[in-house]
């Protein structure tokens, strides 16, 4: 018998590439740290149903994370808890439950408590009180029933030191089943964070608010010790830092670069920029400590969407981040999405526009038609506000949407559709975007890639029976 078991649930449609869950890996370890006996399990990567590794390990407490495109089966792992054992505790955590616990409770009652925000602190707190037969009305950042009222506690503030938190609890998790394809080169890479939070205001994207506005980081020094317990223990052979924008706070990255040049560590890596936050010599200082490709977001290139999105650039600061890296030698990933707030077909026309006139600067060139909504965002907000969404639509009841393939999204989160911007639109923005990717010889081989994976053959499929729906409506 153990104290906790932390479950990942399984993704549909493998949205992502297979990374460890470090969420629930640094739980795990400040878990371990209190004297809490843990283990996790990843249904990424594992085939065994969730009876099995209730009947192997027997738990007092389940743990269980999960996203919005996740928060179903999340459900179904509580429901399937409860059914095995009743008196197994379940608790929800992650940034969807953080921002629908209220909601999660009134409707999903396999669920008995919910951690808002950062769960380290949090659940050793609420363990503690409910191992001593308390009610933890006292602890903060949770949600939970109480008679048939529902308390939601203030929320806890946050970790200021992220150093205070031991390292990820890698020895849980399978390791040998992630990898991350670093692209051009070849290597086996692996998944990191050396910051949290992000001082950006987006319409669309809740990390800012999940953090509460600020960035806390790691010192340089920890994360490369843990680069080279990665590297030294499995063998991987580059990384990927997930940060939502690693070049944030302008020491953190010097101070990252200088730590790995000073021990002559080299590795290939990557990460995310952000478009104002970065200069010369910052990238030219990251070129010398390894990285090689960078990602960062433009969505659109007219001024006037993003200042509606809130994205907080202008134009020119993205040709003028454009010419930077690719003066400074690194290839570049850049986001374009179309469905924004206020975005008209104009608008979409300046954003192919602006992606023809400097495709030969873009490496990779990451689009997408339809703007999801999720919950703590102002997005979500503004569509409630504006009747852009269900007038029925809760988190925790049914979402199935089947028109939401025909932009190549997930059916189960909603997307933003306007007047001016619908889902007809929509597909028809989809299609030019998919179809752009199939030209010459660089569109050959991405097509033999898609069509040579099983899941991206049935996305493929989707896109030529748009394509064929529009040229027939077209003919008519």
């Amino acid at each position: 018998m153990i104290d906790v078991l932390l479950v990942n649930p399984q993704e549909e449609g493998a949205f992502f590439e297979r990374m460890p869950p470090l969420g629930l890996a640094y739980i795990a370890s400040n878990l371990e740290k209190h004297d809490y006996s843990v283990r996790i399990v990843d249904f990424e990567v594992e085939e065994k149903p969730l009876k099995y590794w209730l009947s192997l390990y027997r738990p007092k407490y389940l743990g269980i994370s999960g996203t919005s495109h996740t928060r179903f089966e999340s459900f179904r792992l509580a429901k399937d808890a409860k059914e095995y054992a009743r008196e197994i505790v379940a608790i929800y955590g992650g940034v969807h439950a953080s921002f629908t616990g209220v909601n999660t409770l009134r409707r999903i009652t396999d669920i008995d408590y919910i951690v808002e925000g950062e769960g380290e602190y949090t659940t050793v707190a609420l363990l503690d009180k409910l191992s001593g037969g308390k009610t933890p009305n006292e602890v903060p950042g949770i949600c939970f029933r109480q008679g048939h009222d529902i308390i939601e506690t203030p929320r806890a503030t946050r970790i200021t030191s992220l150093d205070d938190l031991p390292r990820p609890a890698y020895h849980l998790l399978n390791m040998d089943r992630y990898s991350l394809e670093m692209e051009f080169i070849g290597n086996r890479g692996i998944s990191l964070l050396t910051s949290r939070g992000c001082l950006a205001r987006c319409s669309f994207c809740s990390a800012s608010r999940m953090f509460g506005h600020t960035v806390t980081t790691h010192a340089a020094s920890r994360m490369v010790d843990e680069i080279d317990f990665l590297l030294g223990t499995y063998g991987y052979e580059g990384l990927k830092i997930f940060d939502s924008t690693f070049t944030m706070k302008k020491q953190h990255v010097h101070d990252f670069c200088d730590e790995i040049l000073d021990r002559r560590v080299e590795f290939p890596w990557e990460c995310e920029i952000r478009i104002g936050t970065v200069d010369r010599d910052m990238l030219e200082k990251m070129k010398d400590a390894g990285c090689y490709y960078v990602n960062f977001g433009i969505e659109s290139a007219s001024q006037r969407v993003l200042d509606l999105m809130r994205k907080g650039i202008r134009i020119n600061q993205a040709v003028e981040t454009l010419d930077l890296c690719n003066s400074v030698g690194l290839r570049t990933k850049v986001f374009f999405s179309f469905g924004h707030i206020g975005e008209t077909v104009a608008d979409v026309e300046k954003t192919f526009a602006f992606i023809d006139k400097h495709a030969g600067e873009i490496t990779t060139l990451a689009s997408g038609a339809g703007v999801r909504i999720y919950p703590g965002t102002y997005l979500e907000e503004y569509a409630r506000a504006n009747n852009l969404m269900p007038q029925d639509f809760e988190w925790s009841m049914p979402y199935d949407d089947p028109r939401l393939e025909g932009v190549l999204q997930t059916r189960s989160v909603p997307v933003l559709t306007q007047p001016q911007l619908g889902y007809d639109e929509l597909e028809r923005i989809a299609v030019r975007i998919y179809s752009r990717k199939f030209r010459g010889w660089k569109g050959f081989k991405y097509g033999i890639k898609k069509i040579t994976d099983p899941v991206k053959l049935k996305k493929l499929s989707r896109l030529m029976k748009i394509r064929m729906k529009n040229l027939l409506l077209r003919r008519n």
